[in-house]
């Protein structure tokens, strides 16, 4: 979609963006909204920009309302350096359309911006520009040169005290600090560290480093050491030494300790050496389960990480008597899985409205903001979800007594709903059909009317990605540790506003959680087939067979289980797993309300049990 084409929730306007001449960047004055400003990351530049386009409009004059809103737009485009396949995404994803992306701007646009780079003095605006002209086309070496430059002042001025990034922030190595650091060794990777930006981009890191480690600021340093260690600058022994000492005195963070520990062990992998590695990899296994015992080393969050250090160990020599020991002790926290999770509930109020939602994630820290968002709505319990049926079908008779088929997309006949007059297993039938059928309005209602509009206030204003959102996932019980990897992305591309990847990354990893979460109750989810080969249960056994699904309800509540079975695998639903397991699902059901709605929810599954200890998941979320 062309950037002439994108909504006008992006600003706010009814009118969209559309070509900018070079004529028209030279009538207007373009640093004169941030000329005064010390911030130096784009959101806040753009969020200026923006505000002067409407000044302009108001007065009349439509240029300066053009030109400084393509420059808004091109400084809030998301950027999620980690993504190198596409660095930047749109800040606003909605029913298929979107805001601007750098490939709107190929060609004469591009060119255009091209010839403004120069001349721009804040070395934010700088850098996004070349950066934007360079990512369009890879020909123009001296963009990318730019943007490296721009880069680097930019980070250094926060560094020397001079700048600051969004909020008021003055951490060089905080998450603003970073991706610019992070985007900019992108670059000088691609064109080869040439001189004299590559040198200093290299020697700003190090500093960067330096300045975590004398505030003591881990999380600043695990920042900028993963952009040292993964384009190999400065020596992986002295960030090892570095990650251990912070690892060893960590007292507040466990969590934070153990993920320390693991950095440390990759940085002697990067040195070559495999006996610090173990060690390492031994410390994070024992940090684990000190937070276990923290914990009270009963229930499921207990459970997961003593599985979770056992795994660890278990390609480690010399740690089979540590996991005998840990593998009772594994036992003895699967005993109290099911007393502790059966009042998984959220303490947070829902909001009721588009405005309410906006407002209770804005201006808040990542932490409280991620908490309210997943609390906009919840689980319905299934007797309230028959009463309204049998209320419907009392007062609309006629429909409720006719038989009806359930159609998808295509036309195709995926279920059949017959009418009351048929006996008990009909009205059975029947009622459930009314109840999936509210369960698309009212997921329609929850997306947007609360779910999209606090999802894009939360990436307006901390834009985070999977790095970002790393912490939840390693803390909660319901993802094994090999696969935080993939939740994590999957999180971070939902949260960026891409359900297409994040549906096909979320829905099939749920599968596999409550898999995990069974298993730490004790309950076995394979099968001995008739060849005597074990295979895992899929999602349709879990739920079909009574005492997994008991097991499960028990564990999560039956409002939580009867919506993912709703959602997911009930014919005449959506059946998000079925369609994804056989590459049924369009891009616009991709970007529908039933696979937002179901990512969130995915989300809130993932952050419920976490609730008890949502002050350790603040420390590591907003921390720098």
């Amino acid at each position: 979609m062309k950037a002439e084409e994108k909504p006008s929730e992006s600003t706010g306007q009814e009118d969209t963006w559309t070509t900018v001449t070079a004529e028209e960047f030279g009538t207007v004055d373009i640093e004169a909204p941030i000329r005064d400003s010390r911030n130096v990351d784009c959101w806040s530049l753009g969020d200026l920009l923006l505000r002067a386009a409407h000044e302009q409009r108001e007065q009349g004059n439509e240029t300066a309302f053009r030109v400084y809103g393509l420059l808004s737009e091109i400084a809030r485009m998301h950027l999620k350096p980690r993504d190198r396949s596409e660095p930047y995404g749109p800040l606003f994803v909605l029913d298929g359309r979107r805001s601007l992306i750098p490939s709107d701007l190929e060609g004469e646009q591009s060119a255009v911006i091209g010839r403004l780079v120069p001349g721009i003095h804040n070395p934010g605006l700088r850098a996004r520009l070349a950066d934007i002209v360079w990512h369009n086309d890879r020909k123009c070496a001296d963009m990318a040169r730019q943007a490296i430059g721009a880069y680097v002042q930019a980070v250094q001025s926060v560094l020397d005290g001079n700048a600051e990034f969004f909020g008021g922030n003055t951490v060089a190595g905080s998450r603003d600090g970073c991706r610019m650091l992070c985007r900019a060794s992108q670059i000088a990777h691609a064109t080869g560290w040439k001189e004299p930006e590559g040198p200093l981009l290299k020697e700003l890191l190090l500093a960067v480093i330096r300045d975590a480690v004398d505030r003591k600021c881990r999380t600043g340093f695990l920042n900028a050491g993963e952009i040292a260690l993964d384009f190999g600058i400065g020596g992986p022994a002295s960030l090892a030494v570095d990650a251990e000492t912070f690892a060893e005195s960590e007292v507040e963070d466990l969590h934070l300790s153990s993920e320390l520990w693991e950095f440390a062990a990759r940085a002697h992998r990067r040195n070559g050496d495999r006996n610090e590695q173990n060690r390492c990899l031994v410390a994070k296994a024992e940090s684990l389960i000190r937070i276990a015992d923290e914990n009270g080393g009963e229930g499921m969050v207990a459970a997961s990480l003593i599985r979770d250090a056992i795994r660890q160990l278990r390609n480690l020599p010399g740690t089979r008597k540590r996991r005998q020991e840990l593998e009772e002790k594994l036992r003895h926290a699967q005993d109290f899985v099911r007393d502790e999770m059966g009042a998984v509930t959220t303490p947070f109020d829902p909001t009721k409205h588009a405005r309410q939602s906006r407002e209770a994630v804005g201006g808040q820290k990542l932490s409280r903001a991620l908490a309210e968002f997943v609390s906009l709505s919840q689980s319905a319990e299934p007797e309230e979800l028959y009463d309204e049926a049998r209320k419907q079908a009392e007062e609309n008779p006629f429909l409720a007594m006719i038989d009806a088929a359930v159609v998808d997309h295509e036309g195709k006949v995926v279920a059949e709903s017959p009418g009351l007059m048929g006996g008990q297993e009909d009205e059975e039938q029947t009622l459930r059909q009314i109840i999936l059928r509210n369960g698309g309005l009212s997921r329609q209602f929850d997306v947007e009317g609360l779910i999209e509009p606090a999802r894009q206030v939360i990436q307006v204003e901390h834009a985070p990605e999977f790095r970002d959102i790393r912490p939840i996932i390693e803390m909660t019980p319901f993802v094994a540790e090999d696969r935080l990897d993939i939740v994590s992305i999957g999180v971070g591309r939902f949260l960026g506003g891409d359900y297409i990847s994040a549906v096909h990354v979320l829905v099939p990893q749920l599968e596999n959680s409550l898999r995990h979460i069974l298993e730490l109750a004790g309950q076995d989810t394979s099968a001995i087939q008739s060849d005597m080969t074990q295979e895992s249960r899929p999602l349709s056994v879990l739920l079909g067979d009574p005492e997994l699904r008991n097991a499960l309800e028990e564990i999560l509540g039956p409002a939580i289980v009867f919506e993912i079975e709703n959602l997911f695998d009930r014919r005449g639903g959506p059946a998000l797993r079925h369609d994804l397991a056989h590459g049924r699902m369009t891009a616009g059901e991709c970007n529908g309300t039933d696979s937002v709605y179901a990512c969130w929810f995915i989300f809130r599954l993932l952050c419920l049990p976490l609730f008890c200890v949502w002050d350790q998941v603040a420390i590591r979320l907003d921390d720098c």
